[in-house]
C-alpha cells in the first residue's frame, strides 16, 4: 500500500538557538535522504515584510513528499527517534493529513505502540476514523523501556 501526500516532520528543542536547530534539521534531512525518499526538503515560511524574498526556511521543519510504503514511513519514525536520542532534542511531531504523532520522552514500549497506531491511521486514510480523529497526539513520560 502506498501512502500519498506530504509528511511533515517538525523537531522542537527549546534549549537550542536558531543555528543549533538549523544544524539539527540539516542532520535529520541528510539521514532521511538515506532512506531513498522521493523528496525531503526544508519547509518554507513567509519572510519578513520588506525582505528580499517572501519565503524563508522554517527552522526545524522538513517536508517529505511523494508516495511512501508503510515500511518506509516506519523507517522515517525510527530515524526521527534515533536523531532525538542522539542529539537530545526535546520533541518531534510527524503529521500526515489529519493524523499527528508527537514523540516526547516516552518509554520505548509506549513510543512503539503509538507509532504503530499512527501508521495504521495514516495507512487507512481519512475514512478510517469517524469524524477525522487524529489518532495519538502526544507521548510524554520518563525515558526508558518501562
Amino acid at each position: 500500500m502506498t501512502i500519498t501526500g506530504d509528511v511533515i516532520v517538525v523537531v522542537h528543542d527549546e534549549d537550542a538557538d536558531d543555528q543549533e536547530l538549523d544544524a539539527l534539521t540539516g542532520q535529520l534531512q541528510e539521514e532521511l535522504r538515506q532512506l531513498d525518499l522521493p523528496d525531503v526538503v526544508r519547509a518554507a515560511a513567509t519572510g519578513a515584510t520588506g525582505g528580499k524574498s517572501g519565503l524563508v526556511t522554517a527552522l526545524g521543519t522538513l517536508v517529505l513528499s511523494g508516495g511512501f510504503s508503510v515500511a518506509v514511513l516506519r523507517s522515517v519514525t525510527r530515524v526521527v527517534q534515533d536523531v532525538l536520542r542522539r542529539t537530545g532534542a526535546r520533541k518531534a511531531v510527524l503529521v500526515s493529513g489529519e493524523n499527528r504523532l508527537e514523540i516526547q520522552g516516552a518509554s520505548k514500549k509506549t513510543t512503539e505502540a503509538a507509532v504503530e497506531a499512527w501508521l495504521r491511521l495514516v495507512a487507512d486514510g481519512p475514512d478510517a476514523a469517524p469524524g477525522g480523529a487524529a489518532g495519538p497526539t502526544a507521548l510524554e513520560g520518563p525515558t526508558g523501556d518501562a
